[in-house]
């Protein structure tokens, strides 16, 4: 069975697309445009930003350092979860029709598991997931 799409259909996709993409633009752009009008003004005054002790000056400083460990667990998470988010509509279209499938697919597939396993081994290799306290 052969399906036959005019060219009316397929500029009428496009119009009603680009017409949606430009009524959420323009609520974007009227939204943003709202909060530089009626938001707070916010001026960067010395006193305001310092630590407040009972009228005193701060014994310590008020901003604390952030452990970069901490920041590459958040990016290695983020990076392989979104591999593994984007593995499951495969494992699940996969786990009804694994031997219908063809070759490619089934290499595609574990050259995508191979890439993620082989970045696993790497940052455990460089350390970044040992949690060592100095």
């Amino acid at each position: 069975m052969e399906i036959f799409i005019n060219k009316s259909e397929i500029l009428g996709c496009l119009k009603l697309g680009f017409g949606l993409l430009c009524f959420v633009s323009m609520v974007g752009l009227l939204l943003l445009f709202l909060g530089f009008v009626c938001g707070q003004k916010w001026r960067c005054e010395w006193q305001k930003l310092t630590a407040f002790e009972c009228g005193f000056d701060a014994l310590s400083s008020t901003r604390s350092s952030f452990s970069m460990r901490f920041f590459l667990l958040a990016l290695l998470f983020l990076v392989f979860d979104v591999e593994i988010v984007l593995l499951f509509p495969y494992i699940f279209s996969v786990s009804i029709s694994w031997i219908k499938m063809s070759l490619y697919s089934k290499l595609y597939y574990f050259s995508f598991l191979l890439v993620l396993v082989l970045g696993l081994i790497h940052e455990m290799n460089e350390g970044t997931l040992d949690w060592k306290f100095d």
